[in-house]
This record gives C-alpha cells, structure tokens and sequence, in this order.
C-alpha cells in the first residue's frame, strides 16, 4: 500500500508539474512575442505616413512665388515668437526708392582685405578681387560664390581688369609701381611689370592686346604691350590721372584727373593728346557704352554723373546721383542700367541709360560699407591711426552679362556684393548641404535643392524650406543660417550669404521594422518548434518510466492496482495528446506500450 502511493504521488506531480511548467513557458514567449510585436507595429504606421510624406514633398510639390522684401534681417519662424527677431533701420530720406539699410555684413562675400579693383571673366566663370592691403587677388567662382583660390601679388594691388580674348588678367599695384600679369588658367603670376608711380585704374583692349595704366603721381600713362609684356610708351599728361577706359572700335582712350575735373581723350593709334572733356568735380570712374558711344563719368566731388557723347567729345548733361562720393561705375547691356557706387552713402545708384539723352536715377540699393572703420584691421600687413578715405578706399564694379549679376567692392567690411540684373536688388547666394552626406535634400518654395547646391535669392526673400530624408533617415535638425532649430518646414528670409543645412539621423524603414519581426517571430517559431520537439520527447522518456516502473513494481505484487495505474497513465497521455502536448506518433508508442502491459497483466492473472 505504501509503494502504491508512492506510484500514485510520482504521478500526479509529475503529471502537475510538466503541465504546469510547460504552459507557463509558452505563455511567457507568447507574451513576450505579443508585446514585442506591438512595439514595432505601433511604430510602422508613423514611419510609413512619414515615408508618404517625403514622397509627396518630392512627387507633389507646392510651389511658391517669390517674393521681395525689404527686410535685411534673417527671420527664422516656427510658429514661436522666440525663435522670430526682426530690426528695421529708418529709410533713406530719399524721394528714390531704397532698400532699407544698413545691410547686414553677411549679404557680401567675405574676401581679403580692402578689396577694391575687380572684373568679371563670364567665360571662366571667375571674379577677380583686388584686396589692397592683403597683397592679394581673390578668385571667386560665379557657381558658388566662393573663394576659390587667392593669388598673392606685389604691394598694394588697386585696380584690375582682364582680356577676354587670351584669359589673362591685370592688376596695378601701387605700393610696388607694377602691373601683375595673372594667368588665368591657373591663377598664378605669369610677370611683374614695372610702371610709372602709384598705378591705379587699368584698363585693357582686347583687339590689340594693349593695356593702358594711370599712374597717380607720375601724371602719366604707362602702355603695356600685351604680346611681349614690356611698356611700349609712356603718355604724360597734365594732372592726375585715376580712371581709364578704352574704346576698341573708336580707338580711344578716356583717362579722369582728379586735377583738373576732366577727361583726357587720346588717341590710340598715336598714343597722343586729343582734347579735354570739362565734367563734374574730382571725376574718378569711366564707363562706355559700345553700342551707343556715350562716355560715363562718376564725379567723386560734386556728386553727380556726366554723360558724354563719344562721337562729338560734347559733355551731354550732369545727372545728380542723391548718394554720397560716387566711384565705380559699370553698365548692364541687358537692362541698358548703369550701376554706380557711392562710398560715402554706402549705396549703389541704379541709372536708366535706356533713351539716349534721358538719363534717369531710378533708385539707391543699401549695401555694405566702403569708408566706416577701417583703421587696425587684423589681417592688414599695415595699420593706420586715422580713418582713411578716397583714393586709398574704392568701391569699383564688375558686370556678369552672362548671369546678368553686377558685382562691386565693399572696402570697409572687406566683402563683394552682388546686385541681381533683372530685379535691381540686393542678391544674397545660398548653398544646401545634408548631413550626412546623401541623407537627403531639402526643398524650398517647391523646388528640391540638392545637397552641395547653391541658388541665388533676392534680399528679403521668403522661403519656406522642407528637409526630406532619405530612406533609412529621419530628419534631426537644422544648422547653418537656421542654428539648431527643430522646425521642419522652416521659413527663412533670405538677408546673409551662407549654407542652409539639414541635419538627419539614421532611422529604421517600415521594411527593416516588418524584416526584423519576421526575424523575430521566425526565431520564436523555430524555439517554440524546438520546445516542444525537446517536451515530445521529454514527455515520452518520463512516461516510458512510468509505465515501466509501475509495470515492474506492481504486476507481482498487485495485478488489479498495476492494471489500474496503467489506465490513469493512458488517460494522461490522452490528455496531453488532446492538449497538442504529445505529438500523434509519440501518442501511439506510449498508449501501446501501456496497453501492452495491461493485456500482459491481465494474462498473468488469468
């Protein structure tokens, strides 16, 4: 009796404990699996919304005018009024339209220092910068509207210009009396020719490959033989002679003197004297419009424009500019506009020259300073005590017909401004990047700028710019002229050159999340399948001992209660068949084998 409930004790617990113990592990990995699988799952609709979005910003795109603004400020919104600053300046008391002003530094190219001859090569793609105190020329690409290369020259370079024709460049440089003849090509110096003292304006013909310099305080013009790279003669004057400027079809050359507050025509075939010209006072720069032969003169003293008809040598008329110590002065053959800037109002003047005859100011554009704050400057090689001023500071100007972009010199603030041809404003370049690099783009007024792309935008521009990932990215945030700001889409007006980036992070894709529970569930299936093949077998090693253990102990001793025994273990395993824990196979060996005994058993008792 006592080995009876000993027999029946095993069994029971056995029969509890595996049925126990199995159940709770295959509950705990379906709850595991459950809760895993509603992690990812509640995330995949989020990620693939995200998804349709970046594809629609990219398929469907809403694009936005442009619109022009008078701001010079940069205005970053999302939708918080800490994160927006605007500042307004008074405008300019002019009866002309004008921007408003100051402009912020950043609306220039930062370049060397006291940058104020350059030119425009459209063939190239480059602009040359002329930095006085640097000792430098900046090369600028038209692409970017970034420095490129910068190319050390002689003392104190002024002036500049280029032949279009051979791609070289010059350069006066008046601390050194010499004229650096610059390869363009390879913006490295080719020679260093000498001149008379002082050169400042340069002017250079390109159908005879001569280029005529102004030597300040020699009063004379030096002429520089472009094949052989001597000078071929020297033409005194009268005076001081700043500006140059020559016509390839009439073959004449137009020098300024400060002196006299004249123009100087000479001859280009004789390299004499013709006459001169009486315009404003203090005359400094020259430009010449080709089609029309119409001399244009800025006059630094009376603050006016002369106009002069290259035909008759005849001044035409005097146009008062309403800005402050005009210089440089460029036309826009496009627009038939004439640019002019003034260093003392730091503002450019925009000329109508559409109607030969009717000369018209149309308005002044604010721009960066040209005379404010120029003593000790960190990277001059010199310093001064006092505050300099014309001729030493100039601002001259370059035209792109290419692009229709004037470029001009801003001394002070040691930067290059661009003026958009077709709207007469103020134009700002900026550049978009991603980090990391092809993580994706960003679209501003619904068009995609790509990464490394750099598109050129009015001051006061407003845009308002998406960053869209690419797959397996997420946006983070922006840096650049937007600093840390999370917002995305962003508003931007446009005021300082710059780059615009969109920072992302890696991110797991829809598909990734759906592999990675596949994973996931396939490895759980393969441990539940391997679970239950090790519990099949586990079940069928206990229940053989069963059978047998009971078989043995009980057959001699106890027929009925052996025969008894082995009934309750063939229900059990019927149960467990029933319940999915013993598997068709295993099910028949053990019943057998028990049923086996029981007619053994029976046998034996008969």
């Amino acid at each position: 009796m006592h080995r009876q409930q000993i027999v029946n004790s095993y069994t029971e617990n056995s029969h509890t404990s595996v049925v126990s113990l199995s159940s709770y592990s295959i509950v705990l990995v379906l709850v595991l699996i459950i809760l895993l699988a509603s992690i990812f799952l509640g995330r995949i609709p989020e990620l693939v919304a995200q998804e349709n979005t970046n594809f629609q910003n990219i398929y469907e795109p809403n694009p936005s005018n442009r619109t022009n603004g008078d701001s010079d400020n940069i205005i970053i919104s999302n939708n918080s009024p800490v994160l927006s600053s605007t500042s307004s300046a008074a405008n300019n008391s002019s009866p002309l339209p004008s921007s408003s002003g100051p402009t912020s530094l950043g609306s220039g190219i930062n370049v060397d220092t006291y940058p104020v001859g350059i030119a425009v090569n459209p063939s190239t793609g480059k602009v040359y910068v002329a930095n006085e105190l640097s000792n430098t020329v900046s090369v600028i690409s038209t692409n970017t509207m970034r420095i490129e290369k910068t190319i050390g020259v002689e003392n104190f370079p002024y002036d500049i210009d280029l032949n279009l024709l051979n791609n070289r460049i010059y350069t006066t440089n008046r601390g050194s009396n010499s004229v650096s003849v610059i390869d363009g090509s390879t913006d490295s110096v080719l020679y260093n020719i000498s001149v008379g003292q002082s050169p400042v304006g340069i002017a250079v013909n390109p159908a005879e490959s001569w280029i005529y310099v102004a030597n300040l305080e020699s009063g004379s013009i030096s002429v520089i033989d472009g094949i052989t790279n001597t000078v071929d003669d020297t033409i005194r004057l009268d005076g001081i002679p700043y500006g140059v400027a020559v016509n390839p079809l009439t073959d004449r050359i137009y020098v300024t003197d400060l002196a006299s507050n004249s123009i100087h025509v000479i001859d280009a075939a004789t390299n004499k004297l013709l006459e001169d010209v009486e315009v404003g006072t203090t005359p400094v720069g020259i430009a010449i419009d080709l089609r029309s032969n119409t001399i244009y003169v800025t006059n630094h003293g009376s603050d006016d424009l002369s106009v002069i008809n290259g035909s008759t040598s005849q001044l035409m008329d005097n146009i008062p500019l309403n800005g402050n110590r005009p210089v440089g002065v460029a036309i826009n053959p496009i627009s038939d506009r004439l640019y002019i800037s003034n260093i003392g109002s730091d503002s450019v003047s925009v000329v109508d020259i559409s109607e030969i005859g009717n000369t018209t100011l149309l308005k002044n554009i604010a721009v960066n300073p040209s005379t404010k704050n120029l003593s000790n400057q960190a990277d001059s090689p010199v310093n001064f005590p006092v505050i300099v001023d014309f001729p030493l500071v100039a601002s001259f100007i370059s035209f792109d017909p290419t692009d229709n972009l004037a470029y001009f010199t801003n001394t002070a603030s040691n930067t290059v401004s661009v003026i958009d041809g077709e709207t007469d404003s103020l134009a700002i370049n900026l550049m978009f990047d991603s980090a990391p690099l092809d993580s994706g783009d960003i679209e501003c007024n619904g068009v995609i700028r790509l990464s490394e792309n750099s598109t050129l935008y009015n001051v006061g521009d407003v845009l308002q710019c998406t960053a869209i990932p690419e797959r397996g990215y997420i946006f983070d945030s922006w840096t650049g002229i937007a600093n840390d700001l999370s917002s995305n889409p962003l508003t931007v007006e446009v005021s300082e050159f710059g780059t615009l980036t969109a920072n992302f992070k890696p991110a797991l894709s829809p598909e990734v999340y759906i592999f990675m529970l596949g994973g996931m569930v396939g490895a759980a299936s393969i441990f539940l399948g391997w679970y239950y093949k090790y519990g099949q077998r586990r079940y069928t090693k206990k229940y053989l001992t069963r059978i047998e253990t009971t078989y043995e102990t009980l057959r001699n001793e106890d027929k009925e209660q052996c025969i008894m025994q082995l009934q309750n273990i063939r229900r059990e395993l019927l149960y467990l068949f029933k319940k999915g824990s013993l598997s068709d196979s295993h099910y028949n060996i053990l019943d057998k084998k028990a049923l086996d005994y029981i007619d053994s058993t029976r046998h034996e008792e008969e």
